[in-house]
């Protein structure tokens, strides 16, 4: 942004008319020459919201070129980049602990952010410095003393750094954000680089607000200023103190010890702090929407496309518990429009448990006839509800959002993987192991050569989760895949077992049996079909019930809902903001000079409200609503070809039913002779690196690790000492699959 202003003051020397050639006039005062909006702002939106929204369409259009295969010169290139930019700097030990980790590309973000803010303030203080040193040749006399004008400017520019900070805080938010297809970053790693943007804004927020604070004390004027609503400038200084302490609500809650032990509180005052921070914000200084709109319209994409989703009425298509009651097993049908899209999270709510509470889940096994299975662990509230509710075989309507991109697959193009999992968590890398299988069952390319796959878990009911087609293929004679699962609890493995057996056979005693027996109930066939319809699941009474929908039915689609939103975003904003030229155009026909004092703000809240009117209601409208209203009839009407409704049944059944079962100390495939053995103990990480880079030769080995946040740093630790260590020539390249709350 630095650049981009100094360019501009180039181009306006060079081109100077040319900026105010870009300005529409405004039709109500052509003849006073009142343009809406101005040379300036139609400039920044040319330089600020064109490069955002093309890149946008460019990204998205490109999925549909042919994904022809890279030169061997262009690969190589990539990997030795990558392995550069993921270079962890130490002290490792410190920064894994603290941050995650840091390497050399979050290094030199972090540089570039920090240069960013302190160019940019250093040129803006040697312009005050220019501007006062004029006025004091003219002989104007200041009020104020030296030290404290440069406090004042001080103060002034630590807001402007805003414009890069929260202009770059809000571009990783949206889930359906092109720049993880460009990057090649997930999700997860997206939300950890903004939580480090939200730090460095309310920090430089922050400043701004204390350095304008001291400023108006030593001048003897604090709560004349403080609780001025735009009296006497167009800035309003008290909706600026209301943003700001909106942001520390924010981000407050959003601290480590809040967000895990008081999810609802983080939940509801993240939103509500957000809101609230950026609307007055907005009052506070009416020309921030220049930064602030580009990221608020790639939010705007998601949220469309999320409203679209979130109407839909699904329910569950099969379901089960383990006998220890530790573990659900969710599966929802999936509707062939889901096929083309690369998903790995999904968006749940039941409204007969909360019309309110979304959960993200991560998606286990996708199956070749689009069923999607999720497992959850009985954690909190919400997930106890979900088996109470289960154990009395309610029929539960779902709603469900699917997140147009998902995770890079980069499983695909690595030569060894090593997938490193931990607990329930295991679910977040299920999905690598499930696709990785049936590429290598169907003999599809790119593939890896060789794979790995360590589990560690407390509660050995946790392992009968592992997907049958897994299993097998560790099982298989060809040696491609090798699993070892390890009980990491106190007690002997036999011992643990059978407790938990005990306690099953024990409640099911208590509460009889479902299957009319005094053994452990099996899978429960519905007796009949219920009316596939929930009255009042869905917000528009789309109450028959489908198989799950996708946000977006492909890359068109989305590069269409994306040029939507930017329009409406345009057209939304500067037609409210045409309040402004509007009583310029009557003022100038008066011959007077308007009061902008009086309208900036009033304007601004306006504005806001159109922008958000246009950027999110125009897509919604014309691309989300409309096509999907437009399924739901077809898709549910008589006779109806789509074969996209669902027949709602009831069953839960346990671990008889489940992928795989615990006999003794192993873990069977039901219906062979298979099994894989379960050592007590904890794995040692580097050990089955180096062995998996001594077996197989590779210069190459993709690690995927999922699990609790102490086993992910041990990983990442072991994987920086063996990179940085010189032990063998084989590059272990991490990828956290999993996130944290």
């Amino acid at each position: 942004m630095w650049i981009q202003f100094m360019w501009r003051a180039s181009f306006n020397r060079i081109y100077g008319p040319g900026i105010k050639h870009l300005a529409l006039v405004y039709p109500y005062g052509a003849e006073y020459d009142i343009s809406n909006p101005t040379g300036r702002e139609a400039f920044y939106v040319l330089f600020t919201w064109i490069p955002l929204g093309g890149g946008a369409l460019l990204t998205i259009l490109a999925q549909r070129l042919p994904n022809d295969a890279k030169p061997t010169w262009m690969r190589k290139a990539q990997a030795l980049g990558r392995r550069a930019m993921q270079y962890q700097l130490p002290p490792r030990g410190f920064w894994i602990r603290q941050t995650g980790g840091m390497s050399v590309l979050d290094a030199a973000m972090l540089c570039m952010v920090l240069l960013l803010n302190l160019m940019w303030f250093c040129t803006g203080m040697q312009r005050e410095e220019t501007r006062y040193s004029a006025l004091e040749a003219a002989g104007v006399k200041l009020s104020v003393e030296i030290w404290q004008r440069r406090l004042e400017s001080a103060a002034l520019y630590f807001g402007v750094l805003l414009y890069i900070d929260v202009w770059l805080l809000l571009l990783p938010i949206p889930q359906s954000s092109f720049l993880q297809e460009l990057s090649g970053l997930d999700y997860h790693q997206m939300i950890r680089w903004h939580r480090w943007m939200g730090h460095i804004t309310m920090i430089v927020t922050s400043v701004h607000g204390l350095l304008y604070y001291f400023y108006w004390g030593v001048t003897h004027q604090f709560w004349a200023m403080f609780s001025n609503w735009s009296t006497v400038s167009s800035m309003n200084y008290l909706a600026g103190s209301i943003s700001w302490f909106f942001g520390l609500a924010l981000w407050l809650t959003s601290m480590d010890w809040c967000r895990r032990a008081f999810w609802e509180v983080y939940y509801r005052c993240h939103i509500v702090g957000f809101l609230g921070f950026m609307l007055f914000a907005y009052i506070h200084y009416s020309g921030s929407w220049v930064y602030f709109c580009p990221g608020l319209l790639l939010w705007c994409i998601d949220l469309a496309l999320r409203s679209g989703a979130l109407a839909n009425t699904t329910t569950v298509a099969h379901s089960a518990v383990d006998a220890s009651e530790d573990v659900i097993t969710l599966q929802l049908q999936g509707s062939k429009r889901v096929g083309g899209c690369p998903i790995q999270d999904i968006f749940l709510l039941l409204p007969s448990i909360s019309r309110w509470q979304w959960h993200p889940f991560t998606i286990s096994h996708l199956s070749a006839e689009g069923m999607l299975t999720m497992r959850i662990k009985k954690q909190g509230d919400w997930s106890r509800e979900l088996l109470a509710r289960l154990k009395r075989r309610e029929i539960l309507p779902v709603r469900a959002s699917l997140p147009p991109y998902g995770a890079p697959l980069q499983w695909r193009q690595d030569e060894v993987v090593v997938v490193l999992a931990g607990g329930i968590a295991s679910t977040a890398v299920l999905r690598v192991l499930s696709d990785l299988v049936a590429r290598h069952a169907q003999g599809e390319t790119p593939s890896p050569r060789r794979v790995y796959f360590v589990w560690a878990a407390r509660n050995a009911v946790e392992f009968c989760v592992l997907d049958r087609a897994v299993a097998g293929a560790a099982m298989s004679a060809d040696g491609w895949m090798e699993v070892s699962l390890y009980l990491t609890s106190q007690q002997p493995l036999h011992t643990s077992m059978e407790m938990k057996a005990s306690a099953a056979l024990e409640k099911l005693s208590s509460q009889g049996s479902d299957s009319g027996s005094d053994r452990l109930p099996k899978l429960v066939a519905a007796d009949s079909t219920i009316p596939a319809s929930f009255p009042l699941a869905s917000p528009f009474w789309w109450n028959r019930v489908r198989k799950l929908q996708p946000q977006a039915t492909g890359p068109l689609h989305l590069a269409i809902v994306t040029a939507l939103t930017f329009f409406g975003g345009f057209v939304g904003h500067f037609v409210t903001h045409s309040w402004t030229a509007e009583l310029e155009a009557h003022a100038a026909s008066l011959g007077e000079d308007p009061d902008l004092n009086y309208i900036e703000w009033r304007n601004a809240a306006l504005a806001s409200f159109g922008f958000f009117v246009g950027g999110l209601g125009f897509p919604f409208l014309l691309a989300v609503f409309l096509p999907n209203l437009y399924r739901y009839l077809r898709d549910t009407r008589t006779g109806s070809a789509t074969d996209e409704q669902m027949e709602v049944n009831s069953s839960v059944h346990d671990t008889v039913a489940m992928d795989c079962k615990l006999v003794g100390d192993q873990l069977v495939v039901p219906g062979t002779d298979l099994s894989i053995p379960i050592a007590s103990g904890r794995p040692d990480f580097a050990a089955v690196l180096q062995a998996a880079a001594k077996e197989t030769g590779a210069k190459h080995v993709g690690v995927y690790v999922a699990g609790p946040e102490p086993l992910a740093q041990a990983a990442h630790l072991a994987i920086c000492e063996l990179n940085g260590s010189g032990k063998g020539c084989a590059h272990f390249d991490l990828h956290n699959m999993a996130g944290f709350l």
